[in-house]
């Protein structure tokens, strides 16, 4: 029984993975981090703002002053 809901929710639910590279430090030193996170909604992408749903349920949102780069993929 708990492959056939698992199966249904894998057709329904579409899941995402947000990838955020964003420069840390100062103008003589940077550093570029990368941050990955499986989501299962996104309601705000832009250069300076995200919002979200993750996988696990709990909201995420990362506001910057500076712009960042992101890339989303649609798994299914």
């Amino acid at each position: 029984m708990n492959k056939i809901k698992k199966w249904i929710k894998d057709i329904f639910l579409e899941v995402y993975v947000l990838t955020i590279w964003y420069k840390e430090g100062n103008e003589f030193e940077t550093k570029i981090t990368k941050r990955v996170y499986n989501m299962k909604k996104i309601k705000k992408a832009t250069a300076k703002h995200v919002i979200g749903i993750k996988s696990d349920g709990n909201m995420l949102e990362i506001k910057t002053v500076e712009p960042f780069d992101y890339q989303i993929e649609k798994i299914h």
